[in-house]
C-alpha cells in the first residue's frame, strides 16, 4: 500500500524473460545432469566389473565374512560417530556457549547419521540441530554460525587425507588412468592449499567475514586445529570400517584410505544421497585390481549396512521417541503453534524410509526367492498366488517411491496411501516366498508411521505438486538399478521368448521379467499422465466467498494493508479454519506474499510455513514483501533471510496540529485553499458509486498527464468495485472534484491510510498537501491513532563497517537513482509531516535470488516486465 509517489519500479535490466528462465533452469538442472553423468559412469563400472561374477558368488562372499569382522566394523562405526560428536562440541566452544556435553553429543550423532544417508548435509543436518538447539535456547544467529562452523569440518579432513595420500603415493590411483597418476603429486598440493589457506586465515585475520549479509567470525588457530584433527580422524575411522570388512591379504590401509577419499569426493560432487552407487563404482575401479571383485563388493554391501543403514535406523528411533515426548510437553507448555514447529523434520525422515522401503521391494523382485521356503509353502498354496504376489510386490515398490515425495510434503492422502501400500507389501512379502525379513522391515516402518499421524495435516492433492529434479533422478536410478540387478543375477540364463510365459516355482527369471515390465509400464503411464493432464492452477483470483471470509479476518486486526485483497489481483491461501490468510501473486518463479500473514499472532508461523510449502510444491521461490520487524524471527526459523526494502512513515494523530515553525508551509497551503474556494469532504462508501464518473475523469486526467499506467499488487488501481468498498475523500472547487483519495479505515480505529490518490492537471498547487492535512484532522476527529503514509523505498539503509552487497546497492541507488525514481524526494515529502519511521523487509530464500525476486515483484506491480519501463 503506497501512494502513487511511492510506487516502486525495481528493474533487473533489459534481459528478456526467456533468457532469465533459461538461466534459472540451467542452475537447477546442471548439477542434476552432472550427478546423472557421474552416477551413469559408476553404474557402467559396476556393470563391467560384475560381468564375471555370479549372484551365488556374491552371496557366498557376504556369508564368508566372519562375526569378528562385523563386530570390528560396528565398534569402529561407534567410535567414528563419537569422534563426529566433537564437531558440535567444538562449535559450542567457538560460540563460547556452555552446554550439556552429553546432549550435544547425541544431537550431533543423530545429525550425521541422517546427513550421511540422506545427503544434502547442510539441509538435513541443520534441521536436526535446529530442532534441538533452538529448544535449548540457542539463538537463530548463533545456530547459523554453528552450522557454518560444522560445515567446514568434513572438507578439512577430506582434502587433507586426499592430498597427503597423493603426495605419499601418487600411484594410488593408477587404475583411474595415467593422466591422474602423472599429476598425482600436483593434485595433492592443490587439495592441501585450501586447508593451509584456512589455517593462515585464522592466524592473520582478526575481523569477521561478512557473506550475503551474514557475519562469521574466523575461528582461532586452536579451534581450526581441532576441526582439522576431528575431520582427519573421522575420515580415517570411516575408511577403517570398510578396511575391517575386507579379506585378509588385501591391499594395505594407506591404499584403501586414498581410494576411499577419492570415492567419497565423487559421491559428494554427484549430489546422489549417500553417494549410493557412485561410491561403490569408484571403489571397484580403484581397488578392483587388488582384490577379487566379489569379495570387495561383499565388503561394500556390508559397509553400506553397518555405516549408513544401522545409524540411520537408530537416529530415526531417537527422533520418533523425542517427537512423542516433545509433542506432549509442548502441548502443555507452549501451545499448538510451537508443536507444529517441532514436527517439521519427522515427515522428511519417514519419506526417506518410505523411499528405501520401495527400493527394497524392487530389489526383492529382481532377485531369486529362497527356494526352500518356496517349496515348503507350495504344499498348501497355489503357484499362481506366488506369481501374483511377486508381481504386486514390485508394483507396490514403485508406488512407495512415488508417494515418498508427498510424504515429505506432509500430504494427508499420501500418509493413507503409504500405510495401505505397506500393509499390501507386508502381505505379498510373506506370500511370495515367506520373506519374513522383508515383512519385518516394512512392519517397522508402518509402526513408525502410525504415531506420526498428526504430522500429515496438509489437504493438498496427491500429485498436483511437482517432482523435483532430485526426486526424478532418484526414482529413475532406483528403478533402473533394480532392473540392472535382475539382469546381472540372471545373466547366465539364455534369453528366449518363452521366458515371459513360464510359470513354475523355479522360474525366478520369468517372474523378474514380468515384474520389471509391469514396473516400467506403470512408471511410464504415470509420467505420461503427468505430462498430458491439464496444468493445475496455482494462483486463482479470489471468489466472492473467499473475499467475504478474508473480510472477517481483516476485521480482527488493526492494519490497513490487508484491504488490498479487495483488488482481486492476488490469490489467497487460508489456514485450516479460515481464521487467517496470505495474499500473494506469482511472477516467474517468484511467489510473492504481500505483507505478513493476516491472522492472530499465534497463527502467523503456521501460515508462513504453509505458504513456503505451497510455493515449494510447484518449484517456486517463496518471498514475503513488506514484512514488519516484529515477525522476522518466524521467517528466520524457516530458513529465510532478509533485505531491508525501506521505511514506512506512520503519523501519530492524537497530538497532531499545525502549530510551530515546522508546519508553516502547511498552514500557508491551508490558507491558500480557503482563499481559492477549495472544500474538503469525506464521501461515505454508500454514496461513492454515484461519484464514480467524476472520479474516473480525475483519474484519467492524472494518468494522461503523468504518462503512467495503472499498477497493481502492492498499490491500488481504479476499479469501481474496489473504490466503492470504503469512503473517498475529495477536494472540490466550484462543485468540481479536483483531487480524491480512497480511504482505508483500519478496524478498531487504530490506523487510517489512503491508497489511490489522484488530482487533475489544473488543480491548485499544493492540493495534495492540503488533502493530506485535512485527512489528518479528520482522522484525529474520528479517533484514529495513526495515519499510514506508506513506504519510502530504500530509505534508512545505513552504512556499516561491514556492509553487505544489498546495503551497498540500496544506498547507491537511493543516492544516485533520481533519474529513474525520486527516492530522496519521496522521503523528504513524507518527512515534512514529522512521521515515525518503521523499517520494512523482504524475506526471501537467500543466495543470488534477490535481483530476480525484485524484478519479478516489480513486474507484478507493473503488470509485466515490459511495462516496468513504460
Amino acid at each position: 500500500m503506497n501512494s502513487p509517489q511511492a510506487q516502486i519500479n525495481v528493474a533487473s535490466g533489459p534481459r528478456s524473460p526467456g533468457l532469465r528462465t533459461f538461466k534459472s533452469a540451467l542452475r537447477v538442472w546442471l548439477p542434476v545432469l552432472l550427478g546423472f553423468i557421474i552416477l551413469s559412469a559408476a553404474v557402467w563400472v559396476l556393470h563391467r566389473e560384475l560381468q564375471a561374477i555370479h549372484y551365488q558368488q556374491l552371496r557366498a562372499a557376504v556369508a564368508s565374512l566372519s562375526g569378528l569382522q562385523i563386530l570390528a566394523a560396528l565398534a569402529l562405526t561407534s567410535v567414528n560417530f563419537l569422534v563426529l560428536s566433537g564437531c558440535d562440541q567444538l562449535a559450542f566452544a567457538y560460540l563460547r556457549s556452555p552446554v550439556n556435553r552429553w546432549r550435544v553429543s547425541v544431537v550431533s550423532m543423530i545429525s550425521y547419521a541422517l546427513s550421511n544417508s540422506v545427503g544434502f548435509a547442510l539441509l538435513s543436518g541443520t534441521s536436526i540441530r535446529h530442532r534441538f538447539y533452538t529448544r535449548w535456547g540457542v539463538k537463530t544467529a548463533d545456530l547459523s554460525r554453528l552450522v557454518m562452523f560444522v560445515a567446514t569440518i568434513p572438507w578439512l579432513g577430506l582434502l587433507s587425507v586426499g592430498g597427503f595420500s597423493l603426495l605419499a603415493n601418487p600411484q594410488t590411483y593408477q587404475a583411474a588412468g595415467a593422466l591422474l597418476t602423472a599429476g598425482g603429486r600436483g593434485l595433492g598440493v592443490v587439495l592441501l592449499v585450501p586447508v593451509l589457506g584456512y589455517l593462515a586465515l585464522s592466524v592473520l585475520r582478526r575481523r569477521p567475514v561478512r557473506l550475503h549479509g551474514f557475519e562469521f567470525r574466523i575461528p582461532s588457530p586452536s579451534l581450526v586445529c581441532g576441526q582439522w584433527l576431528v575431520s582427519v580422524l573421522d575420515w580415517t575411522l570411516a575408511a577403517a570400517v570398510l578396511y575391517s570388512l575386507l579379506p585378509a591379504g588385501g591391499p594395505d590401509f594407506g591404499l584403501v584410505l586414498g581410494a576411499f577419499v577419492a570415492a567419497q569426493m565423487l559421491g559428494l560432487v554427484s549430489h546422489v544421497p549417500g553417494g549410493l552407487g557412485v561410491f561403490e563404482g569408484t571403489m571397484l575401479l580403484l581397488l578392483g585390481g587388488a582384490l577379487p571383485v566379489d569379495e570387495l563388493l561383499a565388503a561394500l554391501v556390508l559397509y553400506r549396512l553397518v555405516y549408513y543403514v544401522l545409524p540411520l535406523a537408530a537416529a530415526l528411533i531417537l527422533v520418533l521417541v523425542d517427537e512423542v515426548r516433545a509433542r506432549r510437553a509442548m502441548m502443555t507448555r507452549l501451545g499448538q503453534s510451537l508443536t507444529s514447529m517441532s514436527i517439521q523434520l519427522t515427515p522428511r525422515i519417514l519419506a526417506l524410509m518410505t523411499f528405501l522401503a520401495g527400493a527394497l521391494l524392487l530389489v526383492s523382485g529382481a532377485t531369486p526367492a529362497i527356494h526352500e521356503r518356496l517349496h515348503w509353502m507350495a504344499g498348501w498354496l497355489p503357484v499362481d498366488l506366488f506369481e501374483a504376489s511377486h508381481f504386486i510386490g514390485s508394483l507396490v515398490g514403485v508406488v512407495l517411491l512415488l508417494l515418498s515425495q508427498a510424504i515429505a510434503r506432509r500430504i494427508q492422502l499420501a500418509y493413507v496411501g503409504v500405510v495401505a501400500a505397506l500393509i499390501a507389501g507386508i502381505l505379498v512379502s510373506l506370500l511370495k516366498a515367506g520373506d519374513w525379513e522383508e515383512a519385518l522391515v516394512l512392519s517397522a516402518l508402518l509402526l513408525a508411521l502410525i504415531p506420526s499421524r498428526a504430522c500429515f495435516d496438509r489437504q493438498a492433492a496427491l500429485f498436483d505438486t511437482r517432482f523435483s529434479p532430485g526426486w526424478v533422478l532418484s526414482i529413475l536410478a532406483t528403478v533402473g538399478g533394480s532392473i540392472w540387478l535382475g539382469f546381472f543375477v540372471y545373466r547366465h540364463i539364455d534369453y528366449s521368448n518363452s521366458l515371459w510365459w513360464q510359470v513354475a516355482l523355479n522360474k525366478d527369471a520369468s517372474r523378474f521379467l514380468r515384474a520389471s515390465v509391469g514396473v516400467a509400464v506403470f512408471l511410464a503411464g504415470f509420467g505420461g499422465w503427468r505430462l498430458l493432464r491439464p496444468r493445475p492452477q496455482v494462483a486463482i483470483a479470489p471468489s466472492a466467498a473467499e473475499l467475504t471470509a478474508a473480510g472477517r479476518v481483516i476485521a480482527t486486526q488493526p492494519e490497513t494493508l490487508p484491504y488490498l485483497v479487495y483488488l482481486g489481483d492476488k490469490a489467497l491461501l487460508f489456514n485450516e479454519h479460515a481464521s487467517g490468510f496470505v495474499m500473494y501473486g506469482i511472477q516467474g518463479r517468484t511467489w510473492a506474499a504481500l505483507g505478513d500473514p493476516v491472522a492472530q499472532a499465534a497463527e502467523v508461523p503456521g501460515l508462513i510455513r504453509a505458504f513456503i510449502e505451497r510455493a515449494d510444491d510447484y518449484g517456486g521461490l517463496p518471498v514475503f514483501y513488506q514484512v514488519r520487524p516484529t515477525n522476522l524471527h518466524y521467517y528466520a526459523d524457516l530458513g529465510l533471510t532478509f533485505a531491508k526494502l525501506g521505511e514506512e512513515a506512520r503519523l501519530p494523530l492524537a497530538d497532531f496540529s499545525l502549530e510551530g515553525r515546522q508546519f508553516r508551509d502547511l498552514r500557508s497551503v491551508m490558507n491558500r485553499m480557503e482563499r481559492d474556494g477549495m472544500t474538503f469532504r469525506v464521501v461515505e462508501a454508500a454514496s461513492v458509486p454515484a461519484l464514480l464518473p467524476q472520479l474516473r475523469a480525475v483519474s484519467d486526467d492524472w494518468l494522461a498527464h503523468k504518462s503512467v499506467s495503472e499498477k497493481g499488487y502492492s498499490v491500488g488501481y481504479f476499479d469501481d468495485s474496489y473504490l466503492s468498498r470504503q469512503p473517498v475523500a475529495v477536494l472540490e472547487q466550484d462543485g468540481r472534484i479536483m483531487a480524491f483519495a480512497n480511504l482505508l479505515l483500519g478496524p478498531g480505529g487504530q490506523e487510517l491510510s489512503v491508497d489511490l490518490m489522484r488530482f487533475t492537471h489544473d488543480a491548485p498547487n499544493g492540493a495534495m498537501d492540503g488533502l493530506f492535512t485535512q485527512l489528518f484532522f479528520w482522522g484525529k476527529a474520528q479517533g484514529y491513532a495513526w495515519f499510514n503514509l506508506g513506504m519510502a523505498p530504500l530509505s534508512g539503509i545505513e552504512p556499516s563497517p561491514l556492509p553487505n552487497a544489498w546495503s551497498r546497492i540500496g544506498r547507491l541507488v537511493y543516492g544516485y537513482g533520481e533519474v529513474f525514481y525520486n527516492f530522496e524526494g519521496l522521503r523528504a515529502y513524507k518527512e515534512k509531516f514529522r512521521p515515525v519511521w518503521e523499517p520494512r523487509y523482504l524475506a526471501y530464500p537467500g543466495g543470488l535470488a534477490l535481483p530476480l525476486v525484485l524484478a519479478d515483484i516489480a513486474a507484478l506491480s507493473a503488470g509485466g516486465y515490459l511495462r516496468i519501463f513504460r
